[in-house]
């Protein structure tokens, strides 16, 4: 299979992997790359392919104003070791270019195959399931701080 054949089989096992309450999302697929997001396409899980390390990376990516990604990363940051613990310790959070961050992993791939798509769509909609539900409570809090220091 080809990187985009892998890249457009992802969206429907992501999704049917979902827990009910997270299967709003909506997707996007280019050649090298599938996203899944919420409210903001800036604040993204991805599957990108590495063509020059033959590495696929699976994460969040926080590509809003630098701001934003700071807030948000600082919370999961502050939560990372309970990440980990969930999600194994290959996950790490750091920041990365134009004031984005991102959250991630990554994974030699020799081959893309139904088996891969299998694994891949099962292992975003698992970091998707423990991740996003935490950067939603990190993006209400942080409108409450911003609502409070404005009054």
């Amino acid at each position: 299979m080809r990187t985009a054949g892998f890249f457009r089989a992802l969206p429907a096992p992501v999704l049917a992997a979902l827990p009910a309450r997270l299967k709003q999302v909506s997707h996007r697929v280019r050649s090298s790359q599938a996203q899944w997001f919420y409210d903001d396409p800036r604040l993204h899980f991805e599957a990108w392919w590495h063509a020059n390390t033959g590495r696929l990376e699976l994460g969040l990516h926080l590509e809003a104003a630098p701001a934003t990604n700071q807030r948000i990363a600082a919370g999961l940051a502050r939560q990372l070791l309970m990440i980990k613990a969930r999600l194994g310790e290959r996950v790490d959070l750091e920041p990365w270019d134009r004031g984005w961050v991102r959250l991630y992993e990554t994974h030699p791939v020799e081959v893309f195959d139904a088996a891969r798509v299998k694994v891949t769509a099962a292992r975003i909609a698992e970091l998707i399931g423990v991740i996003w539900p935490m950067c939603l409570e990190l993006r209400k809090s942080d409108a409450k701080i911003r609502l409070a220091e404005r009054e």
